[in-house]
Protein backbone atom coordinates (compact mmCIF):
# COMPACT_ATOMS: atom_id res chain seq x y z
CA UNK A 1 0.00 0.00 0.00
CA UNK A 2 1.64 3.19 -1.19
CA UNK A 3 0.68 6.06 1.11
CA UNK A 4 3.17 8.60 -0.25
CA UNK A 5 0.53 10.73 -2.04
CA UNK A 6 -1.64 10.76 1.08
CA UNK A 7 1.35 11.76 3.21
CA UNK A 8 2.36 14.49 0.76
CA UNK A 9 -1.12 16.08 0.74
CA UNK A 10 -1.40 15.83 4.52
CA UNK A 11 1.97 17.56 4.97
CA UNK A 12 1.13 20.24 2.40
CA UNK A 13 -2.18 20.89 4.16
CA UNK A 14 -0.44 21.23 7.52
CA UNK A 15 2.16 23.60 6.06
CA UNK A 16 -0.51 25.69 4.34
CA UNK A 17 -2.46 25.95 7.57
CA UNK A 18 0.68 26.96 9.46
CA UNK A 19 1.34 29.63 6.78
CA UNK A 20 -2.26 30.85 7.21
CA UNK A 21 -3.38 29.83 3.72
CA UNK A 22 -6.73 28.21 4.58
CA UNK A 23 -7.86 27.60 0.99
CA UNK A 24 -4.73 25.62 0.14
CA UNK A 25 -4.95 23.81 3.45
CA UNK A 26 -8.52 22.60 2.93
CA UNK A 27 -7.77 21.63 -0.67
CA UNK A 28 -4.84 19.44 0.41
CA UNK A 29 -6.81 17.95 3.31
CA UNK A 30 -9.58 17.08 0.82
CA UNK A 31 -7.05 15.55 -1.58
CA UNK A 32 -5.55 13.53 1.30
CA UNK A 33 -9.03 12.25 2.17
CA UNK A 34 -9.63 11.32 -1.48
CA UNK A 35 -6.28 9.50 -1.58
CA UNK A 36 -7.15 7.61 1.61
CA UNK A 37 -10.40 6.40 0.07
CA UNK A 38 -8.52 5.07 -2.97
CA UNK A 39 -5.97 3.08 -0.96
CA UNK A 40 -6.32 -0.69 -1.10
CA UNK A 41 -4.56 -3.26 1.06
CA UNK A 42 -1.98 -5.35 -0.79
CA UNK A 43 -1.58 -8.32 1.54
CA UNK A 44 -4.74 -7.96 3.63
CA UNK A 45 -2.89 -8.46 6.91
CA UNK A 46 -4.42 -7.19 10.11
CA UNK A 47 -1.66 -4.57 10.50
CA UNK A 48 -2.20 -3.33 6.96
CA UNK A 49 -5.97 -3.08 7.47
CA UNK A 50 -5.48 -1.22 10.76
CA UNK A 51 -3.06 1.18 9.05
CA UNK A 52 -5.60 1.78 6.30
CA UNK A 53 -8.37 2.50 8.80
CA UNK A 54 -6.08 4.81 10.75
CA UNK A 55 -5.23 6.77 7.59
CA UNK A 56 -8.91 7.14 6.69
CA UNK A 57 -9.88 8.25 10.19
CA UNK A 58 -6.94 10.67 10.45
CA UNK A 59 -7.99 12.24 7.14
CA UNK A 60 -11.50 12.80 8.47
CA UNK A 61 -10.22 14.16 11.78
CA UNK A 62 -7.84 16.54 9.99
CA UNK A 63 -10.77 18.02 8.09
CA UNK A 64 -12.94 18.11 11.21
CA UNK A 65 -10.16 19.95 13.03
CA UNK A 66 -9.74 22.39 10.16
CA UNK A 67 -13.46 23.26 10.21
CA UNK A 68 -13.48 23.47 14.02
CA UNK A 69 -10.67 26.04 13.89
CA UNK A 70 -12.56 27.87 11.13
CA UNK A 71 -15.64 28.02 13.38
CA UNK A 72 -17.87 25.83 11.19
CA UNK A 73 -19.44 23.30 13.55
CA UNK A 74 -21.66 21.80 10.85
CA UNK A 75 -18.74 20.74 8.65
CA UNK A 76 -16.77 19.60 11.69
CA UNK A 77 -19.63 17.28 12.65
CA UNK A 78 -19.93 15.93 9.09
CA UNK A 79 -16.28 14.88 9.03
CA UNK A 80 -16.49 13.38 12.50
CA UNK A 81 -19.51 11.38 11.32
CA UNK A 82 -17.55 10.22 8.27
CA UNK A 83 -14.75 9.03 10.57
CA UNK A 84 -17.31 7.18 12.64
CA UNK A 85 -18.70 5.50 9.52
CA UNK A 86 -15.20 4.35 8.56
CA UNK A 87 -14.85 2.63 11.93
CA UNK A 88 -18.40 1.23 11.90
CA UNK A 89 -17.70 -0.49 8.59
CA UNK A 90 -15.28 -2.78 10.44
CA UNK A 91 -17.59 -3.78 13.30
CA UNK A 92 -19.53 -6.93 12.42
CA UNK A 93 -23.21 -6.14 12.00
CA UNK A 94 -25.75 -8.50 13.53
CA UNK A 95 -29.11 -9.49 11.98
CA UNK A 96 -30.64 -10.36 15.39
CA UNK A 97 -32.10 -6.97 16.26
CA UNK A 98 -34.31 -8.34 19.05
CA UNK A 99 -31.33 -9.67 21.05
CA UNK A 100 -30.85 -8.04 24.46
CA UNK A 101 -27.19 -7.36 23.58
CA UNK A 102 -28.05 -5.50 20.34
CA UNK A 103 -27.14 -1.79 20.17
CA UNK A 104 -29.59 -0.06 17.82
CA UNK A 105 -27.46 3.00 17.07
CA UNK A 106 -24.47 0.86 16.04
CA UNK A 107 -26.23 -2.05 14.34
CA UNK A 108 -24.13 -4.57 16.22
CA UNK A 109 -24.20 -6.41 19.51
CA UNK A 110 -22.18 -5.42 22.55
CA UNK A 111 -19.99 -8.50 22.11
CA UNK A 112 -18.87 -7.42 18.63
CA UNK A 113 -18.19 -3.89 19.84
CA UNK A 114 -16.13 -5.08 22.82
CA UNK A 115 -14.14 -7.48 20.63
CA UNK A 116 -13.49 -4.63 18.20
CA UNK A 117 -12.34 -2.33 21.02
CA UNK A 118 -9.97 -5.03 22.31
CA UNK A 119 -8.08 -4.60 19.01
CA UNK A 120 -8.09 -0.79 19.23
CA UNK A 121 -4.84 0.76 17.93
CA UNK A 122 -4.60 2.86 21.10
CA UNK A 123 -3.30 0.43 23.77
CA UNK A 124 -4.93 2.46 26.55
CA UNK A 125 -8.40 1.87 25.05
CA UNK A 126 -7.69 -1.81 24.39
CA UNK A 127 -6.44 -2.27 27.96
CA UNK A 128 -9.63 -0.78 29.43
CA UNK A 129 -11.82 -3.43 27.79
CA UNK A 130 -9.48 -6.42 27.73
CA UNK A 131 -11.18 -8.16 30.67
CA UNK A 132 -14.78 -7.58 29.59
CA UNK A 133 -16.56 -10.67 28.33
CA UNK A 134 -20.08 -10.12 27.03
CA UNK A 135 -20.36 -13.12 24.72
CA UNK A 136 -22.67 -14.84 27.21
CA UNK A 137 -25.30 -12.13 26.52
CA UNK A 138 -25.29 -12.62 22.76
CA UNK A 139 -28.14 -14.87 21.56
CA UNK A 140 -26.27 -15.83 18.40
CA UNK A 141 -23.16 -16.97 20.29
CA UNK A 142 -25.32 -18.77 22.88
CA UNK A 143 -27.08 -20.64 20.06
CA UNK A 144 -23.74 -21.98 18.80
CA UNK A 145 -22.71 -23.01 22.33
CA UNK A 146 -25.89 -25.07 22.71
CA UNK A 147 -25.26 -27.05 19.53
Amino acid sequence: MDVSRWERHTLLATEAERDQRPMMSVIHYQLALAESQQLEPIHGTRDELEDLLTIKVISCHNLAGFWRRAGDNEYELKYLQLASEQVMALIPQCPRKTCDAFIDSLGCCRSALIEFLKRHPNPAVAKQVEHINLSNQCELIAKFRLH
